[in-house]
């Protein structure tokens, strides 16, 4: 070794350690990366100063880069010197008496087994560190565990073989009883080989699962302590064991949930322990979600939430706090359990605290409903009204913080629900809009706008009344509000002209100016965040108002876009690419022009990239594989979502204009497919299938026929475009395991089969039915099941909504299958046809029952006479299903009797009592949920026109005639009215008998516009209808 170079190397690490401004810091590090880190001699150099340097910072110094520079240099040292530093290392941390160098020699003989132990060249490091983790020396146990954790992390394979000795060192070490960092250290270990356990290693998974009391009880310690730092290495272990498919906690898991409730629960505790507590509940919620239900732990665990979101929230709204996370773990439990588990706790408990004298109770029990309608909305969409009740009683409540809240659950509330909503706008505008008058917090007013945003939205002329009153506050805020509000009372007035339509005119040439002005503004983060949605809200305007009113305003609107665009803020880059979204909607090819000008920005944005390598720099303290790695930009994948969906709407709308552009957007968006963001990769698979339906529109010639082979040609340019997107989508079909992207891909096949034919799956078939039928045995990735602590897979009988969405979905798919295909369909039904059968059972959910009987009507009607194999199976689950509890399953078991009769040319006259008596209990029912009635009535019909001479027309026509005409659905009033005709054609006694509930009928029947039936029976009708 060059003593010189050694002792001119550490007189620079030296004065490195001591300096005392930047530029001499700078002038040594670029001494150091020029003059001594270019040759493989710093390594033995760095060896020998971070062991012989007097001071204990430069000892510790050396260490610390001799770590960085082992990757780049260590295979270029001989293997003698190799050999004397491994020896030298492993004495020196036995020496060493300063922890921090200590630790950073840890740290360098971690990064050279990293490279030694898969080669097996340093065979002697396990056993010494082994020997170590034993040693008297509590110093040495610290260092030898640290440097094993490390080596778990980094090369873990290289381990494996060794898995059971180091669980049976770590199963003591994890009780260490002098050093808290030895027993945090093995926590963390011991996590690690935790991450290598499979899910069907049964024996390894019990032994796991007895070391996790004594892991706990390290935590525990730490909370006891007040050890902040120790508690999070430990939460950080546990969140992560709970993400893994082996069962490691299943066995604790009750235990562990009721300790991390106690400690986010106990107000004497730091508020960051809390924090870490109930954020295990998150992880929790989201992946055990059977294990909690089948513990029974879900209902005390809503009511201590419930408890801890009545606490104060800090001021600031970024901030973390007990009771925002409570509010989290309520949300991810209403968004993952079924909602007859979560929604009747939270009402009952939400009913005991809005009658609380306490405030913060009160605004607790409205945050609490908020948060929980996400994963409730069909369980609650028939008790709206009592939901509305408390949000009204809420929004007069003396306090702020509780107006603020029940704003926020109204604006959820709304959100999910906005049709039944608007019903109730007599009762909750005009106080929205006394609190907007009379609020003088900036949050009361962003939260009350947001809650008039989203109620506006979905009331159509509804708002008509109100609309002066509407404006004239919000153009008040819009000028004179606090500046935090403002964005939202932009949305508000973008709504309230969506709603009104030309019924906006009159506001149109005094806001538009306004907003014109916002789109300019570039002076502060909050300015630039107005301007993003001035420009949505424009957007929205020209929509309302149409071309013509807006044409004198959109060269400027345009103008405003594409400069905030060139800004390059990815927010105004999404509010832009909107924008073009809605105007090109309304100018259509008109907007051609400005294509030139606006792919080019769709591309940029699409071609971006998101992850970004942090270069080695040598004046970087954190190790370049430790600190840096890859990082993503949330903002990019967002604005990537946004210009997918852009590009679709675009090309919808100006059509030939956007061809010389469909082929270079499309390869972009096909790139999507594999995007780390399941919105993003939503977007992609909307976006192209929006694609192959807009060059369907542009070439087809004539309908589709059913079957294969192709009886329809299609254009060369689709046939392209399917060959294109179907093996790129299905490709993420066969590998996608979130719930939401697959329900979307299901949707958007569904649709497009619907327009493209039988094309669309031609040669893909096998894989599209392999797909389906893994779903309906709930064994696609996306349904991977939870597993019990015997290896058992654990089992819910209801679903949470986003499943239920799934496996609706998939019946849908399905049975547009049976459309598209029809009679080539009837081999493969004979597959479908038991998993069906299977999701119809008392103990199935009521998405299940609905889904199964609803998929087997659609297709009954879609084969024909082909049904008739599975008749009587069909006909008895029909008969069962109405007298289903839910009127969602009855209305579906309704139309599917109807159409089954229809098709099946059997002699139905001995079920016919059977029949008659089932759709009567439907005649019941005072309203029309789920189209009940209306579905009632067609199948009735349906029985008159097949059953004729058999019906007892003086017992069936009172009802039936009382329900008509038809409220919603009017698919089955061609059944309806064609019966009618039958009847006033072949039955004088019958005509003459009912004359004046046939009149009124068909009078009401003819005026609805919406009434579908064909040219002749309307002349039938009206000829009746005129005698």
């Amino acid at each position: 070794m060059d003593q010189e170079f050694v002792s001119n190397l550490q007189t620079q690490l030296r004065e490195f350690v001591f300096a005392t401004s930047s530029e001499k810091i700078n002038s040594i590090t670029n001494i150091l990366s020029t003059q001594f880190y270019i040759h493989v001699n710093c390594i033995p150099a760095l060896v020998e100063i971070s062991s012989s340097a007097p001071e204990s910072q430069v000892r510790q110094l050396a260490a610390v880069e001799l770590r960085k520079r082992i990757i780049k240099f260590w295979e270029q040292v001989d293997e003698q010197t190799k050999t004397s530093i491994r020896a030298h290392l492993i004495n020196q941390i036995q020496v060493e008496t300063d922890s921090l160098t200590r630790n950073a020699l840890a740290r360098v003989i971690s990064k050279i087994g990293q490279i030694d132990l898969p080669l097996n060249t340093w065979p002697d490091l396990l056993e010494f560190l082994y020997n170590g983790c034993l040693s008297q020396n509590v110093a040495l146990r610290e260092t030898c565990v640290l440097v094993l954790d490390s080596l778990l992390e980094a090369t873990p394979e290289a381990l494996s073989s060794h898995f059971a000795k180091l669980l049976e060192l770590f199963s003591k070490l994890v009780a260490d009883p002098e050093s808290i960092k030895v027993r945090v250290s093995t926590v963390e270990a011991m996590g690690k080989i935790g991450e290598w356990i499979e899910i069907d290693n049964k024996s390894d998974i019990q032994y796991f699962q007895n070391l996790v009391p004594s892991m706990a009880q390290v935590l525990e310690v730490c909370l006891a302590s007040a050890d902040e730092d120790n508690a999070s290495r430990c939460f950080d272990v546990f969140n992560t064991l709970i993400l893994l498919e082996a069962p490691l906690l299943n066995k604790h898991l009750g235990e562990l949930v009721n300790f991390s409730l106690a400690v986010g629960s106990n107000k004497e505790l730091d508020e960051n322990l809390r924090i870490m507590a109930l954020n295990l509940l998150v992880w929790t919620a989201s992946y055990k979600r059977s294990k909690l239900i089948k513990l029974k732990v879900v209902p005390t665990l809503i009511k201590s939430l419930m408890l801890i979101a009545t606490e104060p929230d800090p001021e600031d709204v970024d901030d973390d706090s007990p009771s925002r996370v409570s509010l989290r773990v309520l949300n991810t439990l209403s968004t993952n359990l079924p909602p007859s588990h979560v929604f009747p706790v939270v009402a009952e408990n939400v009913l005991l605290f809005v009658q609380n004298e306490d405030p913060l109770v009160r605004k607790g029990g409205m945050m609490t409903l908020a948060i929980i309608v996400e994963g409730s909305v069909d369980f609650v969409r028939d008790k709206v009204g009592d939901l509305i009740q408390l949000v009204v009683n809420g929004l007069s409540d003396p306090d702020k913080r509780v107006q603020k809240a029940s704003c926020l659950a109204l604006g959820c509330i709304a959100d999910e629900l906005s049709d039944e909503i608007a019903i109730y706008h007599e009762k909750l505008i005009p106080q929205i809009l006394g609190i907007l008058a009379s609020s003088e917090n900036p949050e009361n007013t962003k939260y009350a706008c947001n809650a008039l945003d989203v109620i506006l939205e979905g009331l159509g002329q509804k708002i008509n009344p109100y609309l002066q009153h509407i404006m004239s506050q919000l153009v008040v805020l819009l000028e004179n509000g606090p500046p935090s509000a403002k964005p939202m009372v932009l949305a508000s007035i973008g709504s309230a002209a969506f709603a009104a339509g030309e019924q906006f005119l009159p506001y149109f040439k005094e806001i538009v100016p306004k907003i014109g002005y916002m789109m300019s503004l570039n002076d502060s983060d909050d300015s630039i965040n107005l301007r993003g949605v001035a420009t949505d809200t424009m957007g929205t305007i020209a929509q309302a108002v149409g071309p013509n009113e807006f044409r004198p305003y959109l060269e400027d609107s345009m103008k405003l876009a594409f400069e905030g665009m060139a800004m390059d803020r990815s927010n105004l880059r999404e509010c832009g690419f909107c924008f073009f979204g809605i105007v090109c909607s309304v100018f259509q090819e008109e907007f051609t022009k400005y294509l030139p000008i606006i792919v080019p920005e769709i591309l940029k944005t699409l071609q971006t990239p998101e992850k970004l390598m942090f270069d080695d720099i040598l004046d970087d303290q954190e190790d370049e594989d430790e600190g840096s790695g890859p990082t993503i930009s949330t903002a990019i994948s967002e604005e990537k979502e946004i210009a997918a969906n852009c590009a679709a709407e675009i090309f919808t709308f100006t059509r030939s204009g956007f061809l010389p552009y469909v082929t270079e957007i499309v390869t972009e968006i096909v790139k999507l497919l594999s995007h780390y963001s399941e919105n993003v990769r939503k977007a992609a698979i909307s976006s192209l299938f929006s694609f192959l339906s807009v060059f369907s529109s542009m070439s087809a010639s004539e309908p589709w026929q059913p079957g294969l082979p192709v009886k329809v040609p299609v254009h060369e340019n689709v046939l392209s475009l399917i060959k294109l997107v179907l093996p790129a989508v299905l490709e993420v079909w066969d590998e996608e395991d979130d719930i939401g992207v697959v329900t979307r891909l299901l949707v958007e096949l569904k649709n497009i089969m619907g327009i493209v034919g039988p094309a669309v799956v031609d040669g893909y078939l096998p894989r599209i039915y392999e797909n389906l039928e893994l779903l309906f045995k709930k064994e696609a990735l996306c349904q991977l099941p939870e597993v019990d602590d015997g290896g058992d897979q654990l089992d819910s009988d209801e679903l949470a909504e986003y499943d239920s969405l799934l496996i609706s979905a998939a019946g849908d798919c399905l049975s547009e299958l049976s459309s598209i295909l029809s009679q080539d369909f009837i081999p493969q039904f004979n597959a479908f046809f038991p998993l069906l059968l299977s999701f119809y059972k008392p103990t199935c959910a009521l998405s299940e029952r609905s889904m199964s009987i609803g998929c087997l009507s659609e297709i009954t009607k879609n084969l024909g006479t082909g049904i008739q194999p599975y008749a009587e199976s069909i006909y008895q689950v029909l008969i069962s299903g109405l007298s289903d509890p839910e009127a969602e399953v009855k209305s579906n078991s309704a139309f599917g009797l109807g159409v089954l009769v229809q098709n099946v040319n059997i002699d139905w006259t001995p079920q016919l009592p059977t029949m008659l008596t089932a759709l009567s209990g439907l005649f019941q029912l005072t309203t029309n949920p789920s189209n009940v009635l209306d579905n009632a009535c067609g199948s009735l019909a349906k029985l008159i026109l097949k059953l004729k001479e058999a019906i007892p027309y003086s017992e069936v026509l009172p009802t039936w005639l009382s329900n008509l005409p038809l409220k919603s659905d009017h698919e089955e009033d061609q059944a309806v009215y064609e019966a009618i005709v039958f009847l006033l054609e072949s039955s004088p006694q019958i005509s003459q008998q009912f004359s004046a509930a046939f009149k009124t009928v068909i009078h009401n029947a003819l005026d609805d516009p919406i009434t579908t039936i064909t040219d002749d029976v309307r002349t039938k009708l009206t000829n009746f209808s005129n005698q």
